[in-house]
């Protein structure tokens, strides 16, 4: 699928707008209201969560990473507005390097489940993808579970700059023929890079489809 100057135009008014952290959240009676529309980031710890919300709303601190992998241990709520359209971005807990006990682990997993399974106003997923990995057992469990809910998600490769542009195209053929019989993903993957601030406009696009009028 193609986007628009329209659509691209309408991602970038987004982003230009008032973008601010609301709140962060160890369970879910203590998540924001649900008045506005989410869209929630999501993979292994130290994909790049962070550093893409940053990239996409020009704000370099917004997002706050680590340097150690799996510290995130909350879900990170943002607020991003215009005249127009509001939006809240979600940015969930990194998986596969925490280096918690297996109990806490299964915590964050459950509380990222039941975020997941009970948010009414979650309008799509991004499941981020380092480009310099393939696709992990523990993402196949995510995609599983997405599909098994009917949520809307798609795939976000990160650190595309990381690897050669020669490689880039290869790496989105094998992506698309990994995921070719996935009911519940968006028919466009899309290939970033944070450092080069490359395939940003195209995302931004996308998630702006979501925004609330």
């Amino acid at each position: 699928m193609e986007f628009s100057d329209e659509d691209k135009e309408i991602g970038r008014k987004l982003f230009l707008g008032d973008c601010q952290f609301i709140k962060s959240c160890v369970s879910l009676d203590t998540l924001p209201s649900q008045n506005n529309s989410e869209v929630a980031f999501f993979g292994r710890s130290n994909v790049g969560k962070s550093s893409l919300i940053n990239s996409l709303t020009n704000k370099k601190k917004l997002a706050k990473f680590s340097k150690t992998p799996g510290r995130t241990r909350q879900l990170n709520f943002f607020k991003i507005e215009n005249k127009l359209h509001s939006l809240n971005f979600v940015d969930l807990p990194g998986y596969g390097f925490a280096k918690v006990s297996k109990t806490e682990q299964r915590e964050w997993r459950n509380l990222i489940f039941d975020y997941i399974s009970s948010r009414q106003n979650l309008r799509t997923i991004l499941l981020l993808i380092d480009a310099r990995r393939e696709l992990t057992k523990e993402d196949n469990k995510m995609i599983d579970f997405f599909e098994s809910q009917g949520l809307g998600w798609t795939c976000v490769i990160t650190k595309a700059d990381k690897i050669k542009k020669s490689e880039v195209s290869s790496k989105m053929i094998n992506l698309k023929n990994a995921l070719k019989n996935k009911i519940t993903l968006y028919p466009h993957l899309f290939c970033t890079s944070s450092e080069k601030k490359t395939g940003l406009e195209e995302l931004r696009a996308y998630i702006a489809m979501f925004a609330k009028n």
